[in-house]
């Protein structure tokens, strides 16, 4: 989530997340979280260097939560009207 919701601060979090190779998706969001991440990393350690040293570096985060998957249920891209 963002400290501040002006459009400058959103349009640099934009493009600065566009730089990131862990980085698969990214959604901005309405509602409790401005944002959500799906990332790909080989390990915590990874995951924990990528906050550190990347994801925290972009100004104007404010809060970061993070959900990890253990265990993937079912995952489809087919769309049925």
């Amino acid at each position: 989530s963002m400290q501040y919701h002006n459009a400058a601060f959103i349009d640099n979090f934009e493009k600065q997340i566009q730089d990131l190779d862990e980085v698969q998706e990214c959604y901005h969001m309405a509602g409790q979280v401005d944002f959500i991440l799906k990332i790909n990393v080989k390990s915590l350690e990874d995951y924990h260097e990528f906050v550190r040293y990347k994801l925290s570096k972009i100004d104007n985060i404010g809060v970061l939560n993070t959900t990890f998957v253990l265990k993937e249920i079912k995952h489809t891209s087919e769309y049925y009207i």
